[in-house]
């Protein structure tokens, strides 16, 4: 899908995703005959809003963080909950559709970022990124010069090194839920968080970057 970047962001509710998937008007909640249970199209609309409303955080946090303003990343967001509602019902027969989804979210922001010269972070993008690590970077972070050297270093590292740096450190997630993301193995998950710290220490000029958090 081609983004729009002067529009504003748009908001993809279940009766849309129902209207999109079916190729017909969405009926109106309220009023409406037939009930959820015995009608495909409700129950497709019900299960897209869930699916959108437990990872959407995840997908604007990726978003946010590498593009580095709010309005843009909703954009981006909006686009990526426009592809899903179009192809919703094949989306349930993936394995894993919270692993498409995060692909599809990937593929919106790299191409969002390539079309861009270069990133200009928000102050409170920032300062919410940088808030989130300095949980785990606990006396690392001596400047503000520090700080931005490693929010660099997060924007370069390797793709899934990155991802499972935003899921684990801006979100919390368990290790588990973030390998649902990517698709992969519990192990991977680990060995990525491990050479995203090793990376990050090695910007920071210190020997280690501790998951404080344990294993989540």
């Amino acid at each position: 899908m081609t983004i729009d970047r002067g529009a504003p962001a748009r908001r993809y509710r279940g009766a849309t995703a129902v209207a999109h998937v079916r190729g017909a008007e969405a009926e109106p909640a309220a009023g409406a005959d037939r009930d959820a249970r015995s009608d495909p199209g409700l129950r497709l609309g019900i299960a897209y809003d869930a699916f959108c409303e437990t990872h959407e955080p995840a997908w604007h946090a990726l978003a946010l963080t590498r593009i580095g303003n709010r309005s843009d990343a909703a954009l981006v967001v909006g686009a990526v909950k426009a592809d899903l509602a179009r192809c919703w019902p094949q989306v349930l027969q993936f394995e894993e559709p919270a692993a498409y989804a995060w692909r599809l979210a990937n593929g919106h922001i790299a191409d969002w970022v390539a079309a861009d010269d270069s990133v200009e972070v928000e102050a409170v993008t920032f300062a919410a990124v940088i808030g989130a690590f300095k949980q785990v970077a606990k006396g690392l972070l001596h400047s503000e010069a520090d700080e931005v050297r490693l929010y660099a270093a997060i924007l370069e590292l390797p793709d899934r090194q990155r991802d499972v740096v935003i899921l684990r450190y801006l979100l919390g997630l368990h290790v588990k839920v973030i390998a649902a993301y990517l698709g992969g193995p519990v192990a991977t998950v680990h060995s990525n968080l491990r050479h995203a710290r090793e990376r990050l220490a090695r910007r920071l000029g210190v020997g280690e970057l501790p998951d404080s958090g344990g294993e989540l």
